[in-house]
C-alpha cells in the first residue's frame, strides 16, 4: 500500500514538473513570437544563408550604395498579410534621406500600391511628406525619398543605381 502511494506521488510530481517545464518553453516562443524576435532570426539567417530570394538583391543594393558613398543604415522592413515586403534605410544616418524598396508580389500589385502612398507609380512625385524619385521593374520598386533642406541631395547617384540593380535582380518576390 505504501509503494503504491509513493509511485502514485512521484508519477504526480513528475506530470507536475512535466508540465511546469513546457509551460515555461511554450511561454519562452509566445515571447519571441510577441516581439518578433524569431522573424528577424529567421529572416536574418535567410538573408544570410543566401536562402531568402531578396538576400542577394539586398546585399547588391547595399554594396551599390556603399560604393557610391552612400551607406544605407537603420535598416526596417515589415510583411503585410498577403506576402508583400517593404524595407526602408536612412542614407548615412540621415533622418532626411530614405531608400525604401518594396517588393510585390506581382506588378500590378506594386502599381496599386505605390499610387496608394505616392498618387503615382513611376517616377517623380512630391508626397509623403517629400521629393519622391521612383524606379521599378516588375514587382519591385526602389523610392528614393528627400525632405527639408537636403531635398535631392543623392537624386542623381540614385537615378543611377536603381535601374542596375533592378535589372540585375529579375525576381525579388518571396513566392
Amino acid at each position: 500500500m505504501k509503494y503504491r502511494k509513493i509511485v502514485t506521488v512521484l508519477l504526480l510530481c513528475s506530470i507536475l514538473a512535466l508540465s511546469v517545464g513546457c509551460s515555461r518553453q511554450v511561454a519562452r516562443d509566445e515571447m519571441r513570437l510577441y516581439n518578433m524576435r524569431a522573424y528577424e532570426e529567421g529572416s536574418r539567417e535567410a538573408r544570410i544563408s543566401g536562402r531568402g530570394m531578396n538576400g542577394k538583391f539586398l546585399e547588391d543594393l547595399q554594396a551599390s550604395f556603399n560604393q557610391a558613398d552612400m551607406p544605407l543604415t537603420n535598416e526596417t522592413y515589415v510583411e503585410d498579410n498577403v506576402g508583400n515586403i517593404t524595407y526602408q534605410y536612412r542614407i548615412n544616418y540621415d533622418a532626411s534621406q530614405f531608400i525604401t524598396v518594396y517588393v510585390y508580389q506581382n506588378q500590378a500589385a506594386r502599381e496599386k500600391g505605390l499610387k496608394e502612398i505616392y498618387g503615382v507609380a513611376e517616377g517623380d512625385a512630391n508626397a509623403a511628406g517629400g521629393h519622391n524619385l521612383i524606379i521599378s521593374d516588375k514587382e519591385t520598386s526602389i523610392v528614393y525619398t528627400s525632405t527639408g533642406d537636403k531635398t535631392d541631395n543623392y537624386y542623381d547617384q540614385v537615378k543611377k543605381i536603381a535601374p542596375s540593380l533592378l535589372a540585375k535582380h529579375q525576381r525579388r518576390a518571396s513566392s
